[in-house]
């Protein structure tokens, strides 16, 4: 998505420029202008948005990860856990950091993938929540959601006034939370533990709700098209329909 947009606004810019320069011209060589500034526009195009991913898949996200994470110190309570999920679930060059802010999320660059759980969430969850939530965002590394998600984030910053950009990226990131959740419970059959954990995350990342890099984190709900998350009511139901079909009815969240 970053790609895209890149594209589509330095395509816009570069053929304006190039019409402006060559607007005299158009009279004299009509098809020849038109091919010029077509041509001219798709290889500055192509070559702007190249460069420009290069530099954020390089840089940005190292960066990203160096001011919201830290080494797991606080966490080393689930690390035994969190390693027998990633071999569970066939994800490899996973490591566990601790998040400095939000609730969790996940990111993989380059074969090399990172899972970020806060202190304060991590204090809050039960054994099986937290394998819950361990899972969910492995589940966006084996998906390969989490670059995705990164480089989308950065076009949002990009160009905020992008509004099939917005659209469609917020479309596949609540079909990706929702894919998530499948899978984590799929690899740990804990559906209840997953809705009550997503409760919880919802309030530690709502501080975060406004932030460039909320659409990162396990927690959220939202309404609308524009939304990066699904609704939370709606996550809730979905994960309580699964643990009736898999007959988990001893909870008080099924009684609800």
């Amino acid at each position: 998505m970053l790609v895209s947009s890149l594209f589509f606004w330095s395509f816009l810019g570069t053929s304006f420029l190039v019409c402006t320069a060559l607007l005299q011209n158009y009279w004299e060589y009509p098809q020849l202008t038109v091919r010029t500034v077509l041509g001219s526009s798709l290889l500055v195009s192509l070559g702007f948005a190249t460069m420009m991913t290069f530099i954020a898949r390089k840089y940005t996200f190292s960066r990203m990860l160096e001011r919201m994470t830290t080494a797991p110190i606080s966490l080393s309570g689930i690390a035994t856990g969190f390693g027998a999920l990633t071999g569970k679930m066939g994800v490899s060059g996973v490591s566990l950091r601790e998040a400095l802010s939000g609730s969790a999320f996940s990111i993989s660059l380059s074969g090399q993938g990172v899972v970020a759980m806060s202190p304060k969430l991590a204090g809050s969850l039960s054994p099986d929540e937290t394998d819950a939530v361990l899972a969910h965002e492995l589940s966006h590394i084996k998906n390969g959601d989490s670059a995705a998600k990164g480089l989308a984030k950065l076009a949002r910053v990009a160009f905020p006034f992008d509004p099939v950009l917005r659209l469609v990226e917020a479309a596949v990131h609540r079909e990706r939370e929702l894919w998530a959740d499948k899978l984590s419970v799929e690899f740990t059959g804990k559906p209840l533990a997953l809705a009550s954990a997503i409760v919880k995350a919802n309030s530690e990342s709502s501080s975060a709700a406004t932030s460039n890099l909320a659409g990162l984190f396990v927690g959220g709900s939202g309404h609308g098209l524009l939304s990066l998350y699904p609704n939370l009511e709606r996550r809730v139901d979905i994960l309580l329909e699964l643990a009736r079909r898999m007959e988990i009815a001893n909870s008080p969240l099924v009684a609800a």
